[in-house]
Order: C-alpha cells, then structure tokens, then sequence
C-alpha cells in the first residue's frame, strides 16, 4: 500500500475521524455511475462468462443502492447511467458518452453545490455505517475520500461543502484528488475499500462472506 502523508493519513477507526457530536447534513445526493452494455469487467473474462459477469455487476449495484438507501443523511439516490434500468424506480441520470469524469463534473455544474457523495457501484462489502462515517468525515472537515484496498484509488468522495474539486477516478486517483486538498482526510474502510476489478478483488470479498 502506498505510504500517506501526515495529512492524508488513512484512517479506518472512527473516534479518530468521527466525532458523536457531528453528524452529516440531511440533504446528500449520492450519485452512482453505471456501466451498461456488454463487456463490464472485462478482466474477470478469464474466470467469469459474460452473462456471469454482467449478473454480478447487477447484483453489486443493487447492494450499493439497497445500503444507500439506509443512510438517512442521504436524501437522493441518482444514477448516471447511458438508460434507466428496467428494475430501477429512481432518480437517473442520463450518461452522453463524455467519458466518466467529465460526466460526473457536468452533472455537478447542473445541479449546484450541495452535498455530493459520487461512489461506485461493485463494492459487494460496502455497509450503510462506513458510507455515514465518511459523510460525517467530510461534514468536518469539508470533504473526504474513501480509497481502494491498495490505497491508490478512491472509491466514494463526499464533498460537503461546495468546493472546488476537478474530478480524476481512474488510475492513482486518490493522489490526483488528494493533491487538490492534501487536508482532506482518507479513509480506508473494508466495505468501502473492496471494489471488484481482478480475480484476486473476487477472491478477496469471497473470503469475507461474499458469494456470487
């Protein structure tokens, strides 16, 4: 894992970043994007068919929305997603093909700066706690960023406080994000950390009660 400075220091236990006395604003937009079509993780080709691959997509995004749904700080669930899924009832967000991170900051420039949680949608770990422990993180200290078990990407940003901030998910994205407010804290949380890319990610969530 990559080292972090004293400033971005990760952090997975909550009295450090949590105080019981901050609790997060009631009006989040958590805003998940979506893949569609064929060929969604590509490099699970070589262990998982299409079909498999694509129903475990589903069901990952489904947990994501399903403990989304839990936090009572966030008051609107939207995905950004090229069509609104048939099984999904919610708030949707058509995706232009601009490419991921100009989607997500077009969509900010339409719609203000009120909270913003962007976080994705294969983390099959993920619980509605972590995602309230770091909205209360970036309550206190204007934004926070969850990372990946590697400690190179970032998984969910919360942005509370209307900041500036030039999107960059992908590769090293949480130095690309980190380097635009090196105060922002980092948090490295099982459930919030465990994304789904590689055979070893699955062999990872599988040995923590995951099961496709």
């Amino acid at each position: 894992m990559a080292q972090a400075s004293a400033s971005q220091a990760i952090s997975s236990r909550p009295p450090d970043l949590v105080s019981p006395r901050i609790t997060p604003p009631t009006d989040w937009t958590a805003l998940v994007p979506l893949k569609q079509g064929g060929g969604g993780k590509s490099r699970l080709a070589g262990h998982l068919q299409a079909r498999d691959r694509d129903a475990l997509s589903l069901r990952m995004v489904q947990h994501v929305l399903g403990e989304l749904g839990r936090v009572s700080a966030i008051t609107r669930i939207v995905i950004l997603t090229p069509a609104c899924p048939d099984w999904w009832e919610g708030a949707w967000s058509p995706d232009q093909g601009r490419g991921l991170n100009p989607e997500i900051a077009a969509w900010r420039a339409a719609h203000g700066t009120a909270p913003l949680l962007v976080i994705h949608g294969d983390l099959p770990l993920l619980r509605a706690a972590e995602v309230e422990q770091l909205l209360v993180a970036a309550t206190q200290s204007g934004a926070a960023l969850a990372t990946d078990r590697m400690g190179q990407g970032t998984n969910a940003l919360a942005l509370a406080d209307g900041r500036a901030l030039a999107f960059g998910f992908g590769p090293d994205s949480r130095t690309h994000h980190s380097a635009q407010w090196p105060d922002m804290p980092v948090l490295s949380l099982e459930g919030l950390a465990t994304d789904i890319d590689t055979a070893d990610d699955l062999a990872f969530a599988r040995r923590k009660g995951f099961e496709l």
